[in-house]
């Protein structure tokens, strides 16, 4: 996958200015309320280190723990490991880096693209905000869309439903491949996409990658198995972002480093993969959570979306529409494992050490939901999606930590229930039981 070294520079005084619970962003604009122009070229990296940022930040963090790959052992986090930590207050840094570092800024970057006639880049605008969309109400349902982004002009946004939201991804990932595809783009992107370097054949595969991960939480499964076989054809095109180094590492090390000891590999985890003689893949993600941890390294690359789970989605949609599996089904299954070993830096061999015991690979015709869904569990280690298949499908089965449920949903921030008007009554939304549109 192409990377940049763009930027390197701003990268240092960038980090240094925020804490564990800020994210990557400048502030390019004096009143983020109110968009202004500015050169696109200027605005494309910061949007899109912020999304990468609270992406691998605080929505790991936060759906991780909740499915118990990761555990809070210290401080604030064995708060948030109970559920009795999951409170509004928790959510209102989180909630303006999406509002204000991301859609507020790609707000303004179209508008910029509009006017010049710049059709790729608004194409690739339009896949990052889907993308930011989805994400964001996929974790807190309904939320405000089409008042939003008017500054002074409303400042109290309705919320919009999760069903109109995704209606709204659907579409800006349609237009956006249509435009992608056409061939005058207007201006070419370059190296201020710090993704893809520009790469527009890349872009379009991202945008059947997301759309399929959408249609999958619809049941739309012949749909979302389309769209991934038109996505990545190896783990080299995933999406994401290539950290430089320790002064400007990614978000799970800076955590580390930061707040060492706050929170540790889970031990849920840990018994399931040992029970499946996952012992390669364990040895590396197990270790102890410091700056030394051989997979949470400075120089990480965060993906959005990847070549690994689409192999799984292939393989879980598959056995939706035959019962017993097709050869296609079963090698994207393996695929998908043999992605994850790569991810981790592990040789060929270990995996087919693994894959070699009738338990991982009972052959074609005989998989079931259970043995992709775990696979994937396992193979999207600190990917936050994990948090919406164990949703859709209730796989792994998970103990709660408290009580008898684990969480369905975040709780809104604390800053939307005090400043919207519009927002929904403080205490009115029940994080175990009021579960998301395509959840319910």
């Amino acid at each position: 996958m192409k990377q940049t070294k763009i930027l390197f520079g701003c990268f240092f005084t960038i980090f240094s200015l925020f804490s564990c619970e800020s994210y990557l962003g400048g502030d390019f604009n004096a009143d983020p309320n109110n968009p202004v122009e500015v050169p696109i070229a200027a605005q494309i990296p910061s949007i899109q280190i912020n999304l990468v940022d609270v992406y691998g930040g605080q929505f790991s963090r936060n759906n991780n723990q909740l499915m118990q790959q990761v555990e809070g052992v210290a401080r604030q986090c064995t708060g948030f490991n109970s559920y009795s930590g999951l409170v509004p207050s928790r959510f209102s840094t989180v909630w303006t880096n999406i509002y204000e570092n991301i859609l507020n800024e790609i707000k303004i970057a179209q508008k910029v693209a509009a006017e010049e006639g710049y059709a790729h880049y608004t194409g690739m605008l339009n896949i990052m905000e889907a993308y930011t969309l989805m994400i964001s109400t996929d974790v807190w349902d309904d939320m405000p869309y089409v008042e939003a982004f008017q500054g002074i002009n409303n400042l109290n946004p309705r919320f919009d439903t999760q069903a109109t939201i995704y209606e709204i991804i659907f579409n800006l990932l349609d237009e956006s491949i249509t435009l992608l595809q056409g061939g005058d783009g207007g201006l070419a992107i370059g190296n201020d996409d710090v993704y893809y370097e520009g790469d527009i054949g890349l872009w379009i595969k991202a945008a059947y990658a997301i759309k399929a991960r959408g249609l999958l939480k619809h049941n739309k499964f012949a749909e979302a198995q389309d769209a991934a076989k038109l996505s990545f054809t190896s783990p080299d095109e995933n999406l994401g972002f290539l950290y430089p180094d320790q002064n400007a590492a990614a978000p799970w090390y800076r955590y580390n480093r930061d707040r060492t000891g706050d929170i540790e590999f889970h031990p849920q985890m840990g018994n399931l993969m040992q029970g499946l003689n996952d012992t390669a893949r364990l040895n590396i993600i197990q270790s102890t959570f410091r700056i030394s941890h051989p997979y949470m390294t400075a120089k990480f690359h965060q993906e959005l979306i990847s070549y690994r789970e689409m192999q799984f989605l292939i393989a879980e949609t598959d056995l939706w529409l035959n019962q017993s599996g097709t050869a296609e089904g079963y090698h994207a299954y393996l695929e998908g494992i043999k992605a994850s070993f790569k991810e981790l830096n592990l040789p060929d061999s270990d995996y087919e050490i693994y894959v070699g015991q009738s338990d991982i690979d009972p052959g074609m015709g005989n998989l079931d939901i259970e043995d992709v869904m775990i696979q994937k569990y396992i193979g999207l280690y600190l990917c936050p999606e994990v948090y919406s298949d164990w949703r859709r499908t209730n796989i792994p089965k998970l103990t709660p930590v408290t009580g008898r449920s684990v969480p369905v949903r975040w709780e809104y921030s604390a800053d939307e229930y005090s400043f919207n008007l519009n927002a929904p009554e403080v205490g009115s939304v029940n994080i175990f039981s009021d579960r998301v549109g395509w959840n319910r």
